[in-house]
């Protein structure tokens, strides 16, 4: 059991602190997006059998425990898979912590994602609304639950990846000040955008 390794599946929303204090390598910061829902995968490498338990937990609670891991066995080696889906994102998950923990006997160890979401306000003039005609200014901001992240490199960086992706824009259209991302739709293209509608954005 000494050899045991815990790691989370390939999630490019899941991203390193850019310079970590030592004794907090095991931590990541989850990227997130108001209204979406994200699947996180756990791996537990070179156990044994019989397997230990995993468990879930958001804010150090218990949300969840293994019940069908997907368990492969290499050269005499066990590694565990276990999944955890957290549904509709929030904007009072900011902050929130996910961990997975393996309990074997008296051996247990975790992996850990503090999360980071972002949400979604709608900057637009009288005429606009009025018209559906014309730009709006999209602003997106971290949540107020959630750390502040200036100097976080990795963490701006994901973030400006997915705006741009959602909005289908390059990623020099995005402004940045700060922990703030906006840029300017047309207001047509906004009303027939799915993923930005499920954020629930402010007027």
């Amino acid at each position: 059991v000494v050899c045991v390794q815990m790691d989370w599946g390939d999630n490019p929303d899941l991203v390193k602190e850019s310079d970590p204090i030592q004794g907090r390598e095991r931590y990541m910061r989850l990227v997130l997006l108001a209204g979406e829902s994200i699947d996180l995968e756990c791996q537990v490498l070179f156990t044994s059998q019989p397997i230990g338990q995993i468990l879930w937990k958001t804010d150090d609670k218990i949300k969840g425990q293994s019940e069908n891991p997907i368990v492969d066995t290499k050269n005499g080696d066990v590694f565990v898979e276990e999944h955890f889906k957290i549904n509709n994102i929030t904007e009072e998950m900011g902050a929130s912590t996910v961990a997975c923990v393996y309990e074997k006997g008296n051996y247990r160890d975790w992996i850990e994602a503090e999360l980071h979401v972002h949400t979604l306000t709608i900057e637009a003039t009288k005429d606009v609304c009025v018209t559906n005609i014309g730009e709006i200014c999209l602003v997106f901001k971290e949540a107020d639950g959630s750390r502040f992240t200036t100097g976080s490199a990795l963490v701006h960086r994901r973030i400006q990846i997915k705006i741009a992706e959602m909005t289908n824009v390059e990623s020099e259209d995005i402004t940045v000040d700060q922990t703030e991302y906006s840029l300017s739709l047309l207001i047509a293209k906004v009303k027939n955008n799915d993923k930005i509608l499920a954020m629930k954005p402010k007027y």
